[in-house]
Parts: structure tokens; C-alpha cells; sequence
């Protein structure tokens, strides 16, 4: 079936409204063909994601200025995803990669996108509304839209998004579509989910298991915001999962009729044991010996700032320990004026903006051995960033800094 294009729409495709609109329309009538869609639908927001120069090379650098010189510009707000460097300091990152990395984000601003350079978009203002359909990047803030908030998006890569975003469309398909937004098993959690890296162990294991299947959680306690947050990014980052449910929390799920809407489906039990598992499959350290602790991936909450402030309070990180906290622009701020940033730097640690660890390459500043409450970090900082790696609570991580040992 090849998707239906409206005058609108053909005339893009045609280059009637220039070759930046062509090669979006390109890019998604390629998508919707490919995943049988029936046609494109309007977009309230797009997100871009894979701006780090890990992810866009030279080559796609000098592909994000060509479009920009040509004139290319988004129609509906389209915001960025976090990046590799810190805009508003020198952390001692080769000079290169920050050259590079700018480029990159100078092309995207030069399209009119925000320079927002954050994962969490909707902390700040970008807040989708329960239903709306969207074309985000950055597959935690995906998992998050879709479930938390109930808006409809799929897990768009930084191409489609910034297609969606130059055109203001996407294709009908996926979690578009309500058929496609039932859950598919059900894990009953009988374990005590504590703070958030108890989320992210639990997500870490779901994820694994499910691949892209949606999982529908009964007996999940009143999390707060952070808790979800991290959980999304724990799943999306082990898994392929793009949406979840949690009975009596998100808002597609009030019972367990509505999450599987008559489906099918097994249970599984989340027992202490699984949840064990979940940090285990985190934890990469060899060594105990810490030379670096990374907070913040998906950036940091101003609550959450203000806890590892509390935290380090009146007292030193070791010497030969780096502490970054990644947070956003505007969260930085609020920071600053509530008196968090001075705690956490005059006890030596650096509250970031802009970038995150898995996305940049503090490796290359001789770190070996990491600390992190990220269940997304623990995943991915191993691989991507050659680091070994311990994974727990913000209260072990702090310690891990203010010690160099990781002690759990």
C-alpha cells in the first residue's frame, strides 16, 4: 500500500517548496511506505535527537549546515536533544569535538530549532498534552510522552524528527494508532521500589525481556515524577520498548481491562531476586577504586539537584574524583538562584548544562572507572564510553565521590 498524500503534501514532495522540504517529505514518505501507513498527520512538536557528534559524524555535520544554508526551517517548535559538550564552560574536551559539536548545534539553531540541548524537554515547557500526536527523538522522553503523559509518538530517529519538524507531519502508524497502544504482558511487582535507581534496575530488567513489546506493571506505589522519568529511560534504553502502562498511574491504564483492552496475557512476578538481576546486568566495575561519578542521564530535576546538594553539603570530593551532575539551561538556573550550584561546586563537583556522558567522551579525559544512578548511563557508558561501571543510589554515588571508592 503506498501512503495518500494530500495536494499539500505532493506539491513538497514535488520540491515545490524547495529541496529542504523535498528531502524531509522524502524521508517520511519512505517511513510511512515502509510501515504501511495510510497517511501523514499533522504534529503539535517535533524533538531532534542524535545531535551529539558521536552520532552525526563530520558527514552529517556538514549535511545539518547544508540544509541549514539552503534555507531549510522548522514549522512547528521544534526542540533539541542533548549533546557532547558543555556551551557555557571549558571542561578540557579536545578541541575538535567542541568545535564540531557546536557546528552541529549552530546548523540546527540556523532551522529555527531551540537550542535546548536537554533529554527532558517537557521539565521546561514543551509539554505535550494527553493525546496529542508528536514526532519526538530521544527514546526515554518517547517512553515518557507515551505513557506519563499519554501523548502519541513513536520512537523517532533524529532524521524522521527533524523531517516532522521541517514539514510538520508524520506518519500514521504505531502509537498513533490506539490498537497499537494495548499492553502485551503484565509484571506484578512485589518489591519496594525505593528511589529511582530501583526504577532504573527494574526497568533494565523489563526492558531486556520485552523488546518492543508494551509492559503493563501492577503494584507500582506512588512514584513521583523522577521515579517515572528514570524508569522510562531504563526501558528504553534495554530494550525497544516505546510506551508502558502502570495500573492506577498513566493515564491510559486507570485498570487493567483498559491496559490490555481484552487481550491476552501472562504474568510475570517481579520478585527482590529480578530486581537483583537489574543491577547486576548495570554493573560493569572491576575496581572499586572511582575516578568519576556522572549524575543526570535523563538530566537532572531541579529536585534532584537539590538532593545531591544536601548531599554534599559543608564537604569535599576526594581529589582525583570528577562529579558532573548533567541538567539543562534552564534548570541550571533555577539552580543557581536557589543557592544548589554554589553547594555542589564549592564542595568540587560541576553542575553540567548541555551534554551527558553517554553522549560525549569524558573517556578521553583519562577517566576509567564510573559511578552513576542512571540505569541509561549503566547501559550504555560500558560500550560507548569504555568505562567500568557501578551502578546505585544517588546516597552510594555521592559517597563514591567523596571517597574514590565505591563501597556497596
Amino acid at each position: 500500500m503506498t501512503m495518500y498524500l494530500n495536494k499539500e503534501e505532493q506539491a513538497m514532495l514535488n520540491g515545490e517548496q524547495g529541496e529542504v522540504v523535498q528531502q524531509a517529505m522524502e524521508i517520511l514518505v519512505a517511513l510511512g511506505n515502509l510501515y504501511g501507513a495510510d497517511k501523514l498527520i499533522p504534529v503539535k512538536s517535533a524533538h531532534c535527537a542524535g545531535l551529539s557528534l558521536k552520532s552525526h559524524g563530520i558527514a552529517g555535520m556538514e549535511w545539518a549546515e547544508d540544509m541549514a544554508r539552503k534555507g531549510g526551517k522548522v514549522r512547528v517548535p521544534t526542540t533539541m536533544n542533548v549533546v557532547g559538550v558543555d556551551r557555557s564552560r571549558d571542561l578540557g574536551l579536545p578541541d575538535d569535538w567542541v568545535e564540531h559539536q557546536l557546528r552541529i548545534e549552530n546548523a540546527y539553531e540556523a532551522m529555527g530549532c531551540f537550542g535546548t540541548s536537554s533529554c527532558v524537554p517537557y521539565h521546561y515547557g514543551f509539554l505535550p498534552k494527553f493525546g496529542e500526536h508528536i514526532a519526538w527523538a530521544e527514546s526515554s522522553a518517547v517512553v515518557f510522552t507515551n505513557s506519563v503523559i499519554g501523548a502519541r509518538d513513536n520512537r523517532e530517529g533524529g532524521p524522521s524528527a527533524w523531517a516532522a519538524g521541517i514539514t510538520g507531519r508524520t506518519p500514521n502508524y504505531g502509537f498513533h494508532l490506539d490498537e497499537n497502544r494495548l499492553g502485551d504482558i503484565l509484571f506484578d511487582v512485589q518489591v519496594d521500589l525505593k528511589d529511582i535507581a530501583d526504577y532504573g534496575a527494574l526497568g533494565n530488567y523489563v526492558g531486556k525481556m520485552v523488546g518492543e513489546k508494551i509492559p503493563v506493571f501492577k503494584n507500582i506505589d506512588k512514584p513521583t515524577t523522577d521515579d517515572l522519568v528514570y524508569f522510562s529511560a531504563a526501558l528504553a534504553s534495554a530494550g525497544g520498548v516505546g510506551m508502558f502502562h502502570a495500573i492506577g498511574v498513566t493515564p491510559e491504564a486507570q485498570t487493567l481491562e483498559q491496559a490490555f483492552g481484552g487481550k491476552e496475557y501472562e504474568t510475570i512476578i517481579i520478585d527482590e531476586e529480578k530486581l537483583s538481576q537489574g543491577y547486576k546486568n548495570l554493573t560493569s566495575g572491576k575496581s572499586k577504586e572511582v575516578d568519576y561519578v556522572a549524575l543526570g542521564c535523563p538530566h537532572f530535576s531541579l529536585n534532584q539537584i537539590k538532593e545531591v546538594a544536601d548531599l554534599l553539603e559543608g564537604k569535599k570530593v576526594k581529589d582525583g574524583v570528577t562529579l558532573w551532575v548533567h541538567t539543562n539551561i534552564p534548570t541550571k538556573a533555577l539552580a543557581k538562584e536557589l543557592g544548589y550550584l554554589d553547594i555542589i561546586e564549592e564542595a568540587g563537583g560541576i553542575l553540567t548544562q548541555d551534554l551527558c556522558t553517554v553522549l560525549s567522551i569524558p573517556e578521553a579525559l583519562g577517566f576509567k572507572t564510573l559511578a552513576t544512578n542512571s540505569a541509561k548511563m549503566g547501559f550504555y557508558a560500558p560500550g560507548g564510553n569504555t568505562l567500568n561501571t557501578w551502578f546505585g543510589d544517588v546516597d552510594s554515588c555521592i559517597q563514591a565521590a567523596l571517597t574514590g571508592t565505591w563501597d556497596v
